[in-house]
C-alpha cells in the first residue's frame, strides 16, 4: 500500500502544481487558461531541444530546465500577456474560451513546426533516468519521486507565503478583490495581471518538465495533464489555492491506491481509473451547485447594457443586416451556391469530389454547435465525442447481434439513426451535470468528458478492434448502394440541407421564440413559464444526436469507424474553428466544416509535409482573431456584402442603430 500512496504523492504533485498555475492566472485575470497544456508542451520541448545532445544543444538537463522555467516560461506568459491575454478582460465568456482554445491549438501546432512534429515518447527530464535514493519502510522511493514531491511543496509553500506574508502578496489580492481601490493606491493592476502570468507560466512548464518522463513529448500526455489539474482547480473553485492543491493530490492518490482493489480486466478496471478527473468534477460542481456563484440561472445580474466589444460588433452587424436596401444579396447567394453544388461533381475528379462529401458530413457535425452554442449558449468542447459515440454505437450495431438484429443486418442508414439517438441519450446524461453550471464550469465539465470518452471507451477492444478500428459500410437508398464519390456527394449534400431546413424551422417556431426570450433574459423567461432548464437540455441533446449522426456518416465514407479520429485533441481544433466561424450562422459553420477538411488536403498537395501542421496554426489564429472581431468570420463577411447591396440599391449605411429590445431578438448566445 506504501508504495501506492507514494507513487500517487508524486503524481498528485504534478497534478497540484499544474492546478496552482491554473489558479493563479485566474485569480489575477478572470480568464481560465485552456493553453496551459499548450504553454507546457511548447516549454517541454524547448527543455527537449537544449538539453539533448543528438538533436539539440546537449545542456546539462539541470541548467536547461531552470533556463527554460525561470527565464523562457515568464517571458512566455508576459510576451502573451501583451499581444493577446491583457485584452480578454471584457470580453464575453464564449469568446474568453474560444480565443484561450485557439491558442492552444495554435501554440501546439506551432511547436510541431518549429521542433518537429513526430512524438517522442522516450524522455527523461531534468532528474534523468530514475534511480532509488533511499527506502521508507522497506518501499523504494526514487529520486524522480522524491523531487517531484518535494518541488509541489516547494512551489505551495512558497505561493502561500508570498500571497499572504509579503507585500506583493498584499497588493496581489488586493487587485483582485477590487481593480479600482488598487489603482487608487497607486499600483498599476495591469502590472500584476502580467506578473500573475508570468508566474503561471513557469509553474506549468515546471510541471510540463517533470511530467516528461511519463508522457513524452505529445500533445494528448499534456492534456491528460490539464484534465487532471482542472479537477484541482474546479475542487479549489478557482479561486483557493490550497484546495486546488490537496484536491489535486487526493486524486493523484486516489489513482494510483485504486491499482490495488481493481481487476486486471474488465470495463472496471481500464475505465475507473482515467474517469476519476471526470468524477472528481462532477462530485465538485454538485456540491458548489447550490452557490450563486457557479449557477447558469444568477451567473449574470441584469444590469444595463455594457459596451464591450461583442456588443459593439453586433451593434454595428445588425446595423447593417437590418438595412431596408439590399436585400436582394441573399437570392444572388442562394443562386450562386446552387450553381456550386452542381457544377462541383461535374469539375472535380472523384478524389476532390469525395472530399467535399466528407466536407458535408463534418458540416453536419459542426452545425451541432448552432443548437448547443447558438441557441442554447452553451461552451461544449464535446461535441466531437459526441460525434465519435455515433460512430461506435453505429459500428457496433452493425458488427454484433444486437436487439436491432444480427450481425450485418442492420441496414446502415438505421445504424446511423440509432447512432444518433445514443449520442443523444448520452448528451441528456452530460447536460444534466454541466447545464445548471455557468459557461465556464460548463466547458470544464465537457472538456473533461471528452478526455473521459477518449481514455475509457475509445480504448476498448470492442469498439476499437484493436486500432485498426471496425468495418462500416455505406448506406443504401431504393436499392442503389451508395458506393461513388459522387453518389455519397449528393448524399451528404441532402442530409446537410435537411439539418440546416430543422435548423432554420426550428429557430421560426414555438420552441425558437422560446429560446430567443431565454437569450434575451433568463428571468422574464422565468416569469413566462418557461422551464429554462429543460429546454437547454433538450436542446443540447439534440445538438449531440445531430453531431452523432454526423461523424456516422463520416465513418460511412471511411468504410471504417475509427474511434482515434474522433479525440478531443481535435474536438480542441473544431471548437476554435467553429466558434470563429460564428455559432449562430449555418454559412459560417458550414465554411468550418468544408475548411476542416479541404484546407489540410490542399496543403499537403502543394507544401512539404513538414509543414503539415500549418493549416492547425491557422485554425487556431483564426479563433484567437474573435479578440478584434468577437462575432465571427462568417457574420463579418456577410454584413460587406450586404454594404455593397445596400451601396448599390442606392441605400445609405448610416441608419439608427438597433434598440435594446432588438439586440435581444438576435442571435446571441445566451450567457454571452
Amino acid at each position: 500500500m506504501l508504495s501506492f500512496v507514494i507513487a500517487g504523492l508524486a503524481v498528485g504533485a504534478l497534478y497540484a502544481m499544474s492546478a496552482m498555475a491554473l489558479v493563479i492566472t485566474y485569480n489575477a485575470s478572470r480568464v481560465f487558461n485552456f493553453a496551459q497544456g499548450g504553454m507546457a508542451f511548447f516549454l517541454a520541448y524547448c527543455f527537449y531541444f537544449l538539453s539533448n545532445s543528438d538533436t539539440g544543444l546537449g545542456w546539462n538537463s539541470w541548467l536547461a530546465a531552470a533556463f527554460v522555467v525561470i527565464l523562457v516560461g515568464p517571458l512566455l506568459g508576459l510576451f502573451l500577456w501583451w499581444v493577446l491575454l491583457g485584452k480578454l478582460g471584457d470580453l464575453a465568456p464564449l469568446t474568453k474560451v474560444a480565443v484561450m482554445i485557439g491558442l492552444q491549438v495554435g501554440l501546439v501546432a506551432a511547436t510541431t513546426l518549429i521542433f518537429g512534429h513526430d512524438p517522442v515518447y522516450l524522455v527523461y527530464g531534468p532528474v534523468g533516468e530514475p534511480s532509488v535514493i533511499f527506502s521508507v519502510f522497506d518501499v523504494n522511493v526514487s529520486n524522480e519521486q522524491f523531487i517531484i514531491i518535494v518541488t509541489a511543496a516547494i512551489v505551495a509553500l512558497g505561493g502561500y507565503w508570498v500571497l499572504n506574508k509579503t507585500m506583493a502578496g498584499l497588493i496581489t489580492r488586493g487587485s483582485v478583490d477590487s481593480e479600482l481601490m488598487t489603482v487608487l493606491s497607486g499600483t498599476n493592476p495591469k502590472f500584476v495581471v502580467a506578473a500573475s502570468w508570468a508566474v503561471g507560466t513557469g509553474i506549468a512548464g515546471l510541471a510540463g518538465l517533470m511530467v516528461l518522463p511519463k508522457v513524452g513529448l505529445s500533445p494528448g500526455g499534456f492534456a491528460n495533464l490539464i484534465a487532471a489539474s482542472m479537477a484541482g482547480a474546479v475542487i479549489g473553485k478557482f479561486t483557493n489555492l490550497w484546495r486546488a492543491f490537496f484536491g489535486a493530490l487526493l486524486l493523484g492518490v486516489t489513482q494510483e491506491v485504486l491499482v490495488l482493489y481493481l481487476p486486471s480486466d474488465g470495463l472496471l478496471g481500464t475505465a475507473l481509473r482515467p474517469s476519476l478527473p471526470f468524477l472528481f468534477m462532477v462530485i465538485a460542481v454538485l456540491i458548489y451547485s447550490r452557490n450563486k456563484d457557479v449557477r447558469a440561472d444568477t451567473q449574470k445580474v441584469e444590469v444595463a447594457a455594457v459596451s464591450n466589444k461583442y456588443e459593439v460588433s453586433l451593434s454595428h452587424y445588425l446595423t447593417v443586416m437590418r438595412n431596408p436596401k439590399g436585400h436582394w444579396d441573399r437570392y444572388v447567394g442562394y443562386a450562386v451556391l446552387a450553381l456550386v453544388m452542381v457544377g462541383m461533381p461535374i469539375v472535380f475528379n472523384d478524389y476532390w469530389t469525395g472530399l467535399i462529401a466528407v466536407g458535408f458530413c463534418y458540416t453536419v457535425v459542426f452545425l451541432s454547435f448552432r443548437l448547443v452554442t447558438g441557441e442554447a449558449g452553451i461552451i461544449s468542447l464535446a461535441q466531437i465525442s459526441f460525434a465519435g459515440i455515433g460512430v461506435i454505437s453505429a459500428a457496433y450495431i452493425v458488427n454484433n447481434d444486437t436487439v436491432f438484429g444480427s450481425k450485418g443486418s442492420v441496414p446502415i442508414l438505421l445504424a446511423m439513426l440509432i447512432g444518433g439517438i445514443v449520442a443523444g441519450l448520452t448528451g441528456v446524461v452530460v447536460g444534466m451535470v454541466c447545464l445548471p453550471l455557468g459557461p465556464l464550469y460548463a466547458a470544464i465539465v465537457t472538456f473533461a468528458f471528452a478526455l473521459l470518452v477518449d481514455q475509457a471507451v475509445y480504448t476498448r477492444d470492442e469498439f476499437s478492434n484493436f486500432g485498426s478500428g471496425l468495418p462500416f459500410g455505406r448506406p443504401t437508398i431504393f436499392g442503389m448502394t451508395l458506393d461513388t464519390p459522387k453518389s455519397f456527394y449528393w448524399f451528404g449534400m441532402v442530409v446537410m440541407f435537411a439539418v440546416m431546413f430543422m435548423l432554420w424551422s426550428l429557430r421560426r417556431s414555438t420552441t425558437g421564440l422560446v429560446f430567443a426570450t431565454i437569450r434575451a433574459s433568463r428571468v422574464r423567461a422565468a416569469t413566462l413559464g418557461f422551464d429554462i432548464f429543460v429546454a437547454r437540455l433538450g436542446v443540447f441533446a439534440l445538438g449531440a444526436a445531430v453531431a452523432g449522426v454526423g461523424g456516422s456518416m463520416v465513418a460511412s465514407f471511411q468504410l471504417v469507424a475509427f474511434p482515434n479520429g474522433f479525440i478531443m485533441v481535435i474536438g480542441l481544433v473544431w471548437f476554435a474553428l467553429a466558434v470563429a466561424q460564428g455559432t449562430s450562422s449555418m454559412g459560417g459553420l458550414a465554411a468550418g466544416g468544408m475548411t476542416l477538411l479541404l484546407m489540410p488536403a490542399i496543403f499537403s498537395e502543394f507544401l512539404p509535409e513538414r509543414l503539415a501542421d500549418l493549416p492547425v496554426l491557422l485554425f487556431g489564429l483564426v479563433a484567437i482573431n474573435m479578440v478584434v472581431d468577437p462575432i465571427g468570420i462568417n457574420p463579418g463577411l456577410r454584413a460587406n456584402f450586404r454594404r455593397l447591396a445596400i451601396k448599390i440599391s442606392g441605400g445609405s449605411l448610416h441608419t439608427s442603430e438597433p434598440s435594446a429590445d432588438e439586440k435581444s431578438e438576435s442571435n446571441v448566445p445566451a450567457g454571452v
